[in-house]
């Protein structure tokens, strides 16, 4: 790519971008300008400036994979000595997101690289691009420790694993019954850069919301200010009467867990309480958007889906039952983020539905597939304090909370909409029904649905919702003395308009996602409960490869105009 000597002389990073039926360009942030030279986008925000001196201090951590000179040689540019975190290529997947890591390509190659009788070739299987994956998934800073003369695999290999972390497969336009098809085939693109080939480089990626790529190599000694441009000031949620402004709120509450045990990814106990995160369960890496789990030229949708639970036990009645029960909040998380393609085709956001469905596990309960029982003990209503968000006409905002009275940390997350849109939210129990159990004569266990109509458009903009049911629900066990389990579904759907034609057809594309929640609880003493072996299932065999979701369908409607 033909990139301009200017940019050659301090420092040259490429902001790549995914195509699938159209070119998309994601919206760089304010503090940075984008340029076209030649072929290659170059974002300005990201060169070094000249007259720097002194290398920017980093107040953020940086781990490390590879030897202590690789330490050493970091502290010896200004990294501060206190902040180089040495760590093993198996932890790259327990770093908190948006984590500044640089990795010595001479550690990691022999598990990509094969090369017997000097015939190379690479391992696109290997558990080390996974966890570069997770890495970029969860918003990283990557650096590979290189010789300028590697330069060119190591690229591949980074763009290779955005690629698989964004799911930017080739699609295809095909007939109106099937607009696109999509085969296995990963569509990447990666810089050609002349460097010395003879001295070490560190080639950086880091990923930029939905599916960008900036990539490039950088000398060591710019690595500060880089690493300085790249992250800008230090950014804190925005938080109003303790009230965090539109973030994946599983994320969030993982975020301030604070201390804790974790027998697996997606299980955290802290004190009485145990978070159950479906995120690290399905991708093995944490993420403040959820789980990319489609993307096209239209947009990128996401999901996500987590329980605050108790690791106590209680009575139900013991005058009157044996039945123990387990408090548990269940929350859902979505978001549509639409690109500029699909907004200036005249595409709009036209609804999305959540659901949390306690019927399914009652009908698996009535036909002895679990042991356990999970509902909402009394009356279940929709309101802020039990199954939210409550019906609503018009809306902009409204808040989630997660871990409220239970053993571990509460937090609230403001759900907000782009500026000028609203929506209107309608909950329904589809359908209604209730049970009972020895002790606790009412036990409300309906399918739990949220339907957002939203009816609107904005240019590279995220449409987030969240439902949620907080009052708590209770896991009602017959015994306490052997491991039992109980199930429920979370669904979510998407539904948008991605292209109006005038005077010929809209076109419009529904995206859906099963989950089944297995909670698995293993008897610990005679009142706490282990739950590390519970689980989060995704309907997926017959949804597109290389995607999380369970299906999708595009057709086709005319519009025609008056004569």
């Amino acid at each position: 790519m033909g990139s301009g000597s200017k940019f050659l002389i301090v420092i040259s990073i490429i902001v790549i971008v995914g195509i699938a039926l159209a070119v998309l360009l994601p919206r760089l942030p304010a503090s940075g300008a984008v340029s076209d030279s030649g072929n290659a986008v170059i974002n300005e925000y990201m060169v070094v400036n000249q007259s720097i001196t002194r290398p920017p201090a980093i107040n953020v951590p940086v781990y490390v994979v590879g030897p202590s000179t690789l330490a050493q040689g970091l502290a010896s540019i200004g990294i501060n000595q206190s902040l180089i975190k040495p760590i093993s290529i198996d932890q790259l997947p327990e770093l908190p997101s948006n984590s500044v890591v640089i990795i010595d390509w001479s550690l990691i190659r022999p598990g990509i690289i094969n090369d017997p009788g000097g015939e190379a070739t690479i391992n696109l299987a290997s558990p080390v691009i996974h966890g570069l994956t997770g890495a970029i998934i969860r918003g990283d800073i990557v650096g590979i420790y290189a010789n300028g003369s590697d330069e060119r695999i190591v690229e591949l290999i980074l763009s290779y694993s955005w690629a698989v972390a964004t799911n930017n497969t080739l699609r295809a336009y095909s007939s109106i019954a099937h607009p696109y098809t999509q085969n296995k085939d990963y569509l990447l693109a990666y810089p050609i850069i002349p460097v010395n080939m003879s001295e070490p480089v560190i080639i950086i990626v880091s990923p930029i919301k939905p599916v960008g790529l900036v990539i490039g190599p950088v000398h060591p000694k710019q690595l500060p200010t880089v690493i300085t441009n790249m992250m800008g000031p230090t950014a804190s949620p925005k938080v109003v009467d303790g009230v965090v402004d539109t973030v994946d709120p599983c994320y969030y509450e993982y975020e301030q867990l604070g201390s804790y045990s974790s027998p697996k990814p997606g299980i955290y106990t802290n004190g009485n309480g145990t978070f159950v995160w479906a995120t690290p369960m399905l991708i093995n890496a944490v993420s403040s958007s959820g789980i990319v789990a489609y993307t096209d030229g239209n947009g990128t949708y996401y999901w996500d889906t987590c329980l605050a639970m108790d690791n106590i036990a209680y009575a139900v009645n013991p005058r009157e039952s044996n039945w123990y029960w387990l408090p548990a909040e269940v929350l859902g998380y979505e978001d549509y983020y639409e690109s500029s393609t699909m907004y200036n085709n005249n595409g709009y956001v036209d609804s999305q539905l959540g659901a949390i469905d306690y019927y399914h596990g009652y009908q698996l309960f009535n036909e002895g597939v679990t042991n356990d029982l999970i509902g909402d003990p009394g009356d279940g209503l929709f309101g802020i304090s039990s199954w939210n968000p409550p019906s609503t006409s018009s809306v902009t905002s409204y808040t989630v909370s997660v871990g409220v009275s239970l053993g571990i940390p509460t937090v609230s997350v403001g759900i907000s909409l782009p500026t000028g849109t609203s929506e209107s939210i309608s909950g329904s129990e589809s359908p209604p029904a209730a049970t009972g159990i020895p002790g606790e004569p009412t036990v409300q266990v309906p399918n739990i649905t949220w339907i957002f109509s939203i009816g609107y458009g904005a240019n590279d903009k995220g449409f987030p919702n969240s439902f949620e049911d907080i009052a708590p629900a209770n896991v009602f066990m017959p015994i306490l003395s052997s491991q039992s389990a109980a199930a429920f579904n979370v669904d979510f759907e998407n539904n948008v308009l991605t292209a109006q034609i005038p005077c010929a057809f809209d076109v419009f594309q529904t995206i859906w996602v099963d989950t089944t929640w297995d909670v698995v609880v293993v008897p610990q003493s005679s009142s706490t409960v282990s739950l590390s072996q519970s689980n989060l299932l995704l309907n997926n065999v017959n949804a597109p490869p290389n995607t999380y979701i369970t299906g999708i369908t595009s057709y086709i409607t005319p519009n025609f105009c008056p004569p």
